[in-house]
């Protein structure tokens, strides 16, 4: 039986910028305790003119927090208010659904609940639904929206059930994640088992949407504030996709390279992998033994 944790929608004031453009309306959805002016960097550098719409939940940026008793919510209840929020704009659709962090899980909660109304999709760096790799991991903080006292804590476990309860929408859509090494706080093996955990659920995601996976040159998780270029190449890509201006789903490595990223699995410039690097060892060891062996004997008495 699906898990329903997202009718219930607080009576609050609600805080949005809607810019208008064409089709479709691209929605940003923030990252944990934070407003939507994060994303300012990356609108700035959209080209196709799309329509924007940026807002806070409540208790982030401007907006005041949920009245009392503000019990913990799961994604599907944060998702819901996008969709009261939207509708108080006065936005309909179709809509470019764009999340950063756990933004992406509200993402895929709206997507699931809203699906005649989506028709594209933009995961940054997306948090896995637990929000916690494991408990040694020094950046694993508490799962609170927000700075103040009466901030809303998210319901973590209802929230990976909802999660795997959706079903990926078929529509355009692009992953772009961080590059890998770059966690706060993180050293050796740590850092190395983030990168497993995390870009094992970047591969998932992508594989569900049936959309590239891509690297960000020189970015951790914000990508937005990092490497906004990027961000905004690749929301540029699936808004001319989902106009049918291009029928490419993967992007032109050439402008994707120019914009800071890279398909997952090519080389980033000047970057040796530690498997090449080991490979390469193996060989010139390799050609050292094979010379060795021509070589006569020395007696060392």
């Amino acid at each position: 039986m699906p898990l329903d944790t997202g009718s219930v929608v607080a009576e609050c004031e609600r805080m949005f910028t809607h810019s208008p453009g064409g089709r479709p309306t691209v929605v940003f959805v923030s990252q944990l305790g934070t407003g939507g002016t994060s994303w300012q960097p990356v609108i700035d550098r959209l080209t196709t003119g799309a329509a924007t719409f940026v807002y806070d939940r409540p208790g982030t940026g401007t907006a005041p927090p949920r009245p009392d008793p503000n019990p913990p919510l799961a994604y599907g209840a944060m998702a819901a208010e996008l969709a009261v929020t939207l509708g108080e704009a006065g936005v309909e659709g179709p809509l470019l659904v764009v999340g950063h962090s756990v933004g992406s899980l509200i993402a895929r909660l709206f997507c699931h609940q809203q699906p005649e109304r989506v028709a594209g999709v933009v995961h940054v760096d997306g948090s896995i639904p637990r929000l916690t790799l494991y408990p040694a991991l020094p950046v694993s903080g508490p799962s609170v929206d927000g700075d103040g006292p009466d901030a809303t804590q998210f319901d973590r476990a209802a929230g990976e059930v909802e999660i795997l309860n959706t079903a990926p929408p078929r529509v355009p859509a692009a992953v772009v994640t961080r590059t890998l090494g770059r966690w706060l706080g993180c050293t050796g093996d740590e850092t190395a088992r983030a990168d497993r955990l995390w870009t094992a659920y970047q591969h998932q995601l992508a594989r569900q949407l049936k959309c590239p996976l891509v690297v960000a040159d020189d970015a951790g998780h914000q990508i937005p504030a990092e490497q906004p270029a990027l961000v905004a190449y690749l929301i540029d890509h699936v808004v001319r996709l989902v106009r049918g201006v291009g029928s490419r789903v993967t992007p032109d490595e050439d402008s994707l390279r120019v914009a800071g990223g890279r398909m997952e699995g090519a080389p980033r410039p000047g970057y040796r992998s530690t498997e090449h690097s080991r490979a390469e060892a193996r060989a010139m060891l390799g050609a050292a033994r094979a010379k060795a062996a021509m070589e006569p004997t020395q007696d060392a008495r």
